[in-house]
């Protein structure tokens, strides 16, 4: 009897420890061993973010100050993230001293820089560190130019969200093209949650170029909008690659309030549309100012936010598919589209719709694209992604279509399952091994005491097994003489 309550009492132990493991890594996501983000400090009017590191000030010019990483050495760098192909890293500093850097979101196979920089190496496909030798008060400037292209090529997609096979496929195709970068416009996770963002991280880990993304209105769900923050930086900014200007915009709030883009933003918008005269002009953002699509119902959920928990849930169980999927704000709506014909946007790239849609409105052309890896609501509807091949004189755009299977939720949990697991081992490995010894040694010990109860049952399972497996030769040996 003192027996068996030992051995619930180890397996409680051990069940518990896990699921509080599986708890903790569900609420907390690390993103690299040694990394503690820094408050985000981003200027979106000149896309600069400064910091003050101990006396140095480090600027980046189309970038943000990600956070510092410390090393198995122990020796700190500086994490940067660039949101532009072309990112400027200034330096300054009251002392002279070294500085390691680590740059992130470019592409090390076609990025060159202006200036000699020390222990350049490359960490990941997407990831370079170097090292910055500084004299006292002598200003540096290291500008990081792309390498010539032939065929200058952007993809465009979104609304992966827990579609994680499809885009995994395409990430894979993506590869196999490189392109000079991704745009993922919106919806990158099905709620905010830090284990959802994990699953995101760990899928678009293995993008070999650039990824710029914006926020959709599944991100921001949960409290996501500060993880996004720490992963991914400021929710609008924008930049120039060759003659043209790629401008990202906040719109996610749109689904479930009156206003998508709030005044401030829309301040920013007009000055940025105004310093990028001359050049061709791309925004993207998530949720369409008009739903292209004919008999949809209005959307009442802005309303419905002071609903109780029943009908909210009700809601939810009813499904979205038919519903209007633009602003909510029709006057908004106008006021978008108007701004983007009086600077004469080339493409304004959406998504939110599960589905791909093309239309003008203005001489503006409006393209939504959300058929990467979300369930496809919409009829005929097909997993696709989209390549803007881009040259002087203008633009053409390629629909790439995927195979589009039912959408099986077991699949989407299995699946989800899988890279909570490679993903969680990567961040606690020596936890995870220590907990799974600990699981095993309880298990042969728990099977060991039991020996009593299930030896004697596999004895006679053998026995059976071996006596059905000798009558079975017999009888095949009989079959064979009498043929």
């Amino acid at each position: 009897m003192r027996k068996k309550w030992l051995v619930l009492i180890l397996l409680v132990i051990g069940l518990g420890f896990t699921s509080a493991f599986i708890l903790h890594s569900y609420k907390n996501f690390k993103v690299q061993q040694g990394f503690v983000p820094l408050p985000l400090s981003f200027d979106p009017y000149t896309s600069v973010s400064t910091y003050d590191w101990d006396g140095n000030m480090v600027s980046i010019e189309g970038g943000f100050v990600k956070g510092k990483v410390v090393d198995n050495s122990n020796q700190e760098s500086l994490l940067l993230r660039s949101l532009s192909p072309t990112p400027i890293v200034s330096f300054k500093s009251e002392i002279k001293k070294s500085y390691g850097i680590r740059l992130e979101n470019v592409n090390p196979a076609m990025i060159k820089t202006s200036d000699q920089i020390g222990n350049l190496k490359t960490i990941d496909p997407h990831t370079i560190s170097f090292t910055v030798d500084l004299q006292a008060n002598q200003p540096k400037t290291i500008k990081f130019e792309l390498s010539a292209q032939e065929n200058p090529e952007v993809i465009m997609l979104g609304d992966n969200r827990n579609g994680y096979g499809t885009f995994s496929n395409i990430i894979d195709q993506v590869n196999a093209i490189k392109p000079a970068f991704v745009v993922d416009n919106g919806d990158l996770v099905y709620g905010g949650e830090p284990n959802r963002y994990r699953l995101f991280y760990e899928t678009v880990s293995k993008l070999q170029v650039p990824l710029y993304t914006t926020l959709g209105n599944h991100d921001i769900r949960e409290n996501g909008l500060p993880i996004y923050t720490e992963l991914f930086g400021p929710a609008y900014y924008s930049f120039d690659y060759l003659k043209n200007h790629f401008i990202f915009l906040d719109s996610s709030r749109g689904w479930t309030e009156k206003t998508a883009i709030p005044p401030e933003q829309y301040r920013w918008l007009e000055a940025d549309l105004q310093k990028a005269h001359g050049k061709r002009i791309f925004v993207v953002s998530h949720i369409p100012p008009t739903d292209p699509r004919a008999n949809v119902t209005p959307n009442t959920y802005p309303e419905s936010q002071k609903t109780g928990v029943l009908q909210k849930l009700m809601n939810k169980l009813s499904g979205t598919s038919d519903i209007d999927h633009a602003f909510n704000d029709k006057a908004e709506a106008k006021k978008f589209e108007d701004l983007m014909t009086k600077y004469k946007v080339d493409t304004v790239f959406l998504s939110h719709i599960h589905s791909f849609f093309s239309f003008v409105r203005g001489n503006v052309r409006y393209i939504i694209t959300g058929g990467a890896g979300a369930e496809l609501l919409s009829q005929g509807s097909e997993y696709h992604y989209i390549r803007v091949h881009i040259t002087d004189d203008e633009n053409y755009l390629e629909i790439v279509e995927l195979p589009s299977p039912p959408n099986q939720i077991i699949d989407r949990y299995w699946a989800a399952a899988q890279l909570f697991i490679s993903s969680t081992y990567k961040e606690y490995s020596s936890l995870v091994l220590a907990i799974g010894l600990f699981l095993v040694l309880i298990i042969g010990w728990i099977l060991w005491v039991l020996r009593h109860k299930w030896w004697p049952f596999l004895k006679k399972l053998g026995r059976w097994i071996y006596e059905v497996a000798k009558l079975s030769i017999l009888k095949y040996k009989e079959i064979v003489r009498n043929k």
